[in-house]
Order: C-alpha cells, then sequence, then structure tokens
C-alpha cells in the first residue's frame, strides 16, 4: 500500500525541503566549486573509460596512466577555455562603447518600423540599463570562473586521490548485509548516466561552438571567438542556452553593422546549427539514457538558477539525474521519482531494502 502522508508527515517534509534549500543557498560560494568539480570529475572519468584502446608497444595502459592521461586531456581543454576567456574579456569590454553607440544609430529605424519616436539615449530606452555595462558583466562572470578553475582543480585532485580508498569506506558506512552493494550499484548507475551525459554534450557544445564560430567568422562578427566560447557554455543549459546562443550573438551582429541584412543571416545560420546539433544528433546519441521528464527539467533549471545563479543553470540536469536514481531506491521517495522520471518508469528496478533483523 502506498504511503500517504498526514499533515504533520507534510509538515515536515516543507521543513526539510526548506532548510536544504536555505542551505543550498547561503553555502553556494562552496557547494558551486564543489559541484563544478564532481563534474569535471565525471568528465574525466568519461574520456579515461575511451582511452582503453590506446596502446604503448602493443600493451594498454595502466588504470593509473588512463586517469593521468585523462585528466590531462581535460586540464588541456580547461586551459583552453580559461586562456581563450583572458585573452577576449579586455577586447569585448572595450568594444562596449562602440556597440552602444551602434545601437543609437540603429534605434531609429527599429522605432520607425513600430511608429514610435526612438528615444534620445539609452537611458530613455532602458532606464538604468547600458549595454556597456551589461556586457562588461558577462565579461566579468566569465573571468571569474576562470578565476575558481585553481579551486575546481584543487578539489578534483583530492578525489584522484581518495579514488582507491572510496569502495572500503561504502563498505563501512553501509555495513547491514547488501545494504553495501546497493550503495555502489546506485552510485554505478549515476556516475554512467552524469558521465555519459558530460561526454556526449561536451561532444555536441565543441561542434556547435565551431560551427558557430565559423558561422560568425563570415558574417564578419568582432570577437567572433568569444562568441562562440559563450556559445559552448550556454549550449549546457537546457531549452534556455539554445535561445540564448542564438538571440545574443545575432543581437550583437546588429548592433556591430547597425544592418538587418547580418542580423538575420546570423538568426539563421545559428538556429540550423542547433536544430541540426540539438534538435536531430544530440537525441540520437543520448538516447533515453537520462530518462528526465521535460517538465522536470524545466523546473529543476528555474529552482537551481534561483539557487545559484548561472552555474546552477548549468548543473540542473546532473543533479536532477542523481536526485532521481537516489529517490528511487526508497519506497518514501519512489513517487518523486516516478514524477522525474521521462515515462513513469523507473529501470532498472531498484532492489528492496534486506529485512532488518
Amino acid at each position: 500500500m502506498p504511503t500517504v502522508f498526514g499533515p504533520t508527515q507534510a509538515a515536515v517534509w516543507l521543513a526539510l525541503i526548506l532548510l536544504s534549500g536555505y542551505l543550498l543557498y547561503v553555502g553556494r560560494a562552496v557547494l558551486i566549486p564543489l559541484a563544478l568539480a564532481i563534474l569535471i570529475w565525471q568528465l574525466i572519468n568519461a574520456v579515461t573509460a575511451r582511452l582503453d584502446r590506446i596502446r604503448i608497444a602493443g600493451r594498454p595502459l595502466t588504470a593509473w596512466q588512463r586517469l593521468l592521461l585523462g585528466a590531462g586531456v581535460v586540464a588541456l581543454a580547461l586551459w583552453l577555455v580559461v586562456d581563450l576567456i583572458l585573452r577576449n574579456v579586455g577586447a569585448v569590454s572595450a568594444s562596449a562603447p562602440t556597440l552602444e553607440a551602434n545601437l543609437l544609430l540603429l534605434l531609429p529605424r527599429i522605432a520607425g518600423l513600430f511608429g514610435f519616436t526612438a528615444p534620445a539615449s539609452l537611458g530613455d530606452l532602458m532606464g538604468q540599463i547600458r549595454l556597456d555595462v551589461l556586457i562588461r558583466s558577462i565579461s566579468s562572470s566569465l573571468a571569474g570562473f576562470a578565476g575558481s578553475i585553481g579551486l575546481i582543480a584543487l578539489y578534483v585532485a583530492f578525489m584522484m586521490f581518495e579514488r582507491e580508498t572510496f569502495a572500503r569506506k561504502v563498505d563501512a558506512l553501509f555495513p547491514a548485509p547488501g545494504r553495501a552493494e546497493r550503495v555502489r550499484a546506485a552510485l554505478h548507475d549515476i556516475e554512467t548516466r552524469v558521465e555519459r551525459y558530460l561526454y556526449i554534450k561536451t561532444l555536441m557544445s565543441i561542434a556547435t561552438a565551431l560551427l558557430s564560430w565559423g558561422a560568425l567568422v563570415l558574417i564578419g562578427c568582432a570577437n567572433a571567438s568569444f562568441w562562440a566560447l559563450l556559445i559552448f557554455m550556454l549550449n549546457y543549459i537546457p531549452v534556455v542556452g539554445a535561445l540564448l546562443s542564438v538571440l545574443f550573438p545575432a543581437l550583437l551582429v546588429l548592433v556591430q553593422f547597425a544592418a538587418f541584412p547580418p542580423f538575420f543571416l546570423t538568426i539563421i545560420s545559428l538556429t540550423v546549427i542547433q536544430v541540426m546539433i540539438s534538435s536531430v544528433l544530440e537525441p540520437r546519441l543520448m538516447g533515453s539514457s537520462l530518462n528526465l521528464s521535460p517538465l522536470a527539467i524545466m523546473v529543476a533549471l528555474a529552482v537551481w538558477g534561483a539557487l545559484w545563479g548561472i552555474p546552477g543553470m548549468f548543473l540542473c540536469v546532473p543533479i536532477t539525474v542523481i536526485m532521481l536514481i537516489v529517490c528511487a531506491q526508497f519506497d518514501a521517495t519512489r513517487p518523486i521519482a516516478i514524477l522525474l522520471s521521462a515515462e513513469g518508469r523507473l529501470e532498472p528496478a531498484p532492489p528492496r531494502e534486506p529485512p532488518v533483523g
């Protein structure tokens, strides 16, 4: 028989949810780098697992050699991202006043299309919001991410050293018969799904960014590499990221050229790229491995975005996958897992708790 919560149990659950949300919010300065480090660690594991075919002098690499090589590949990729951010932040910020001046020239034409009188300045149009401030804010946010790489790398290094002892800790934490095996099975399921998501999503994000960079270069967009990097990062945000990846560069192209043809060309080219990769290629590669409801993803996007801001939007899908798998392990929370799932099925079915005593 399903468990029916009374008023007391419902109040307790509500209090726990509110307390957890409060702790997640106030502790975000510590938890966000840790969560990003866990995701990078999972990405390293995904890359490492795909290095088992490499042979040196006819012999396969050892587990530690594959791990170090995988960590080196991911570290090189992160270094390239950080280097690209630091080299482009100054140039993008310096171009903000020019873009603002171009927008002022374009405003009369835009206003005339709708029968309005063009504002004399951006302040009349958007109050206190200014284009240069917006661009510098985005640039400083990316620079802040680059600055936190050191702490994230330190977390990842300690995870590598703890790798060998983690199984023994699980056995010590769950001494009841069958409990440790169940926990290991759940952790393996989490690792498999999250690693597959990160590996495929990263490959698709790289392909989207490279194709978008090529399109922006052909159109003549200034700082095309910076906007391609932004598209790469936005591609990790469900639904909203794809929309922003098209609209934001297109608006910047409109402001840069103060003309509509490059604007429409940018929208068309970036939309085609997004549809080909995000809507056609990526679902074929990803399959149903996540088993997440689209509504659950949108709710998670809103909740984690409110708690942790932009990093929460990046992390919402892996966190929701973890919640689904953990909730599926217990009868009391199994209905939550069913609601989070894509079709109401939880596969494989979680094993029952071993009898106590």
